[in-house]
């Protein structure tokens, strides 16, 4: 019975994981966050509607899988960037030079602005990262999607997220599956919100390399890269 069960979420994984990618390139779009880290945290987002559904329901297991993506991801930007605040006028006046669609398109747009307006419009933006977003403007990028839908790829990540260690998967649940904040998390597990993010890092790295080795010139979410200290986190284990 419980193999039958882990045999239809695994299905379900594997047929939908069409459904990241776009979601992850909108918000690495959107806020400059690497898209690689992002669909790995939409991904796990994924594993966890997925053992969440119940197929008795009315909703289809896309319109239930896709708030669990976006959540997780949203998640991990608000506590990856967190709340940059900046003075009423300065928003006030990067949102009217903005204002014009045709402006923000335009190759020569920055260069007719004023030093003060060229950092109005920084500021607003750097604010506008961590925000919650629409998703009006998603698209799919097929060519680099393409190659994650198997079902080898899907089988080793199943695998290499089983292989996590202990306090790797602990994290990673606490923040990815049940979307629990660092702060929380670091409560429950009696530790510190940067060993949190130390461990959740970690584990995000050993999952990249793990799933890289199916195809090393495949492009892949998963695909091993070289991640900046100083830099963001990403989350690494269940």
């Amino acid at each position: 019975m419980m193999n039958a069960k882990l045999k239809r979420r695994n299905k379900q994984i594997e047929e939908h994981l069409q459904l990241v990618r776009p979601i992850a390139l909108h918000y690495a779009f959107r806020t400059g966050q690497d898209k690689e880290d992002l669909t790995q945290v939409g991904m796990l987002g994924l594993i966890r509607a997925a053992q969440f559904f119940q197929s008795s329901k009315s909703v289809p297991f896309t319109a239930f899988a896709k708030p669990h993506i976006r959540g997780a991801i949203l998640h991990y930007l608000r506590d990856s960037l967190g709340p940059v605040k900046i003075p009423r006028r300065i928003e006030e006046r990067a949102q009217a030079l903005l204002r014009d669609s045709t402006w923000v398109d335009s190759a020569s747009f920055f260069e007719k602005l004023s030093a003060v307006d060229r950092s109005a419009i920084e500021s607003y933006k750097q604010k506008g990262r961590w925000y919650p977003l629409d998703h009006q403007f998603i698209t799919a990028d097929k060519d680099q999607w393409s190659e994650l839908v198997n079902r080898e790829r899907n089988q080793m990540l199943m695998n290499a997220l089983e292989r996590l260690d202990c306090q790797e998967f602990a994290v990673v649940d606490h923040v990815v599956l049940r979307g629990e904040s660092l702060r929380s998390t670091a409560s429950y597990l009696g530790i510190s919100c940067m060993t949190v993010q130390r461990r959740v890092k970690r584990a995000l790295r050993r999952l990249a390399d793990d799933c890289a080795e199916l195809s090393p010139d495949a492009v892949s979410p998963l695909r091993k890269q070289a991640f900046d200290p100083s830099g963001s986190v990403a989350p690494r284990s269940l």
